[in-house]
């Protein structure tokens, strides 16, 4: 799907609407004539000449949110900033996300959709396990990989391990957060979820962290 032309202002209505919808009703519980009338629209067949379907909406939203979250890494420097941090912080640092501020909110309710719709849409199913979860492990795993390069790690460190564990954590606390189980702050663990995977860290540099002069 090609979402690199100019979005129409009513396109971009729909799309909020939906997002905020979607998030607090969920996908199956949302009305087209709900959308239309939470997106201003008059006539609620009048959105399907922007949408041919609800699953059309949510894809485009799911399509939109990778399209600004696809590389963790760009425009970092993560060989300089884990030189300067060679620790669980620098990790994190390299990991943290960002979108552009006016999209921040959006995306965040994007986000909250697919958590909660992956246990029944195969859609949503499907960009959680292939885009959210193996991508959180290449990128750890790249990591981590980096950490071996400049002497801060073991070479024997087992990546695929580590990053295993960290994406597992991430998966399981947004899941359980999203979903009502437990709350943001403390989550289930009594940590929130940037403080569990610093811990998680921690502990990688006190197993596998290498003496350095």
């Amino acid at each position: 799907m090609n979402n690199d032309a100019p979005m129409s202002a009513t396109k971009q209505r729909i799309l909020e609407s939906a997002a905020e919808l979607f998030s607090q009703k969920g996908f199956t519980e949302t009305s087209i004539r709900e959308l239309a009338t939470a997106a201003g629209l008059k006539n609620p067949a009048s959105l399907y000449h922007h949408f041919s379907s609800k699953n059309a909406i949510l894809e485009y939203m799911l399509e939109e949110y990778w399209k600004y979250n696809t590389d963790v890494f760009k425009d970092k420097n993560i060989t300089q900033i884990l030189k300067e941090n060679p620790n669980s912080d620098g990790v994190l640092a390299c990991l943290q996300t960002s979108f552009p501020t006016d999209r921040a909110e959006f995306f965040l309710k994007v986000l909250c959709v697919l958590l909660q719709e992956q246990l029944r849409d195969p859609l949503a199913r499907s960009y959680m396990c292939e885009r959210l979860i193996l991508r959180s492990e290449r990128n750890t795993k790249r990591l981590i990989e980096e950490l071996k390069e400049i002497g801060v790690i073991r070479q024997d460190t087992d990546s695929d391990y580590w990053a295993k564990v960290a994406s597992s954590l991430f998966y399981a606390f947004a899941s359980r957060m999203m979903l009502g189980i437990g709350d943001s702050s403390p989550g289930f663990s009594g940590m929130s979820m940037a403080e569990l995977l610093k811990h998680t860290y921690d502990l990688m540099f006190e197993k596998c962290g290498t003496t350095r002069g």
